[in-house]
């Protein structure tokens, strides 16, 4: 058993990235409104305050970064 792992996400990472090639910001309300979900989950998103993955939200945040699951999701094994 692997103890004190956390499954965590780079939306972060990814925003800024996406925002870098736009050439602008993109809101929490933009994102919500592109994938079908509300403000307050993308919010979630951003803290990292998700405790249940959703696979549909996943794959549409991968949709919406163009990524692959494992540039969104990683296993933070530092604690």
């Amino acid at each position: 058993m692997v103890r004190n792992s956390k499954l965590r996400n780079r939306i972060l990472i990814l925003v800024t990235e996406k925002e870098r090639n736009l050439g602008r910001r993109i809101t929490q309300k933009e994102i919500a409104q592109n994938i079908g979900v509300s403000e307050q989950l993308i919010g979630r998103w951003m803290k990292n305050k998700v405790k249940q993955f959703d696979g549909e939200t996943i794959e549409k945040l991968c949709a919406y970064f163009n990524c692959d699951v494992g540039e969104l999701l990683y296993i933070d094994r530092s604690n």
